[in-house]
């Protein structure tokens, strides 16, 4: 059973770029995209870098991460693909989809109650950095080699409207203080937050909105619902449902229009 918001939009992080409407599935993370868009996926899990208590190695987490920035970028350049709108879409976006998981897993090896706040204060302040540190290295990349055009694109649509020099040096200065090397990054499932093969404790539920700290939503699941009711359900997809439609700004990439 998959977990699907239709109709929706994708947004970036980069508060310059406008959304896009989905119309397309990528199944490598199970997430709605846009259509002929091009998207590297990739996977990063992030209780791999926890020990038996669940304490993370932030450095060694750090470094995986800025990894997986430098190879899904060097992989657009190398990319050949099969339809001439998808590349051209990787040209201009040179969208990411690194698929964050293991947020339920560290939870249970860390023995924390999943239904308390302060075990949700700390799974979001993980998930928080681990987003930034993402963001942190295509900002990097932008300024070392180039931002993805697709920047340049929506600074001339800016420019076509307004017609001032005043707007062309804001937008020059926006660009400086938040241009990106790749219109996406990161993509969490909402059932990551259950520790993966085993049978999903509603309890985890609770801890749903650490998800609105990564781009988008993908619907990869590793657990067992097969204990659950229809009630059950309807009160997970209902609680994924408004965390998406509270989420204002660039934190999610597939929200509910």
């Amino acid at each position: 059973m998959f977990l699907v918001l239709k109709p929706s939009v994708v947004t970036s992080p980069c508060p310059l770029l406008p959304a896009e409407t989905t119309s397309d599935f990528l199944p490598q993370v199970c997430m709605p995209v846009p259509g002929h868009s091009a998207w590297i996926p990739m996977e990063l899990d992030v209780s791999a870098f926890a020990d038996a208590a669940g304490d993370i190695d932030a450095a060694a987490l750090e470094a995986a991460l800025k990894v997986c920035v430098d190879e899904g970028d060097r992989r657009h350049d190398q990319a050949d693909w099969a339809e001439a709108l998808i590349e051209y879409d990787s040209w201009l976006n040179r969208r990411l989809a690194i698929a964050l998981r293991g947020w339920g897993d560290i939870v249970a090896r860390r023995g924390a109650d999943p239904g308390a706040l302060q075990t949700l204060r700390d799974m979001e302040a993980l998930a928080q950095w681990t987003c930034g540190v993402l963001h942190d290295r295509s900002r990097y990349l932008a300024a070392k080699s180039s931002w993805c055009p697709a920047l340049d694109e929506a600074g001339a649509l800016v420019m076509q409207k307004k017609q001032s020099r005043n707007w062309g040096r804001r937008w020059r200065r926006a660009l400086e203080d938040v241009a990106l090397r790749h219109r996406n990054l990161s993509t969490i499932s909402p059932w990551d937050v259950f520790p993966r093969h085993v049978a999903a404790d509603l309890r985890y539920a609770n801890l749903l909105p650490l998800t609105r700290f990564a781009d988008s939503l993908s619907f990869q699941r590793d657990s067992s619902i097969s204990h659950w009711n229809v009630n059950d359900f309807k009160g997970f997809y209902e609680r994924v449902m408004a965390i998406v439609r509270c989420n204002g700004g660039a934190a999610l990439v597939a929200k509910q229009v």
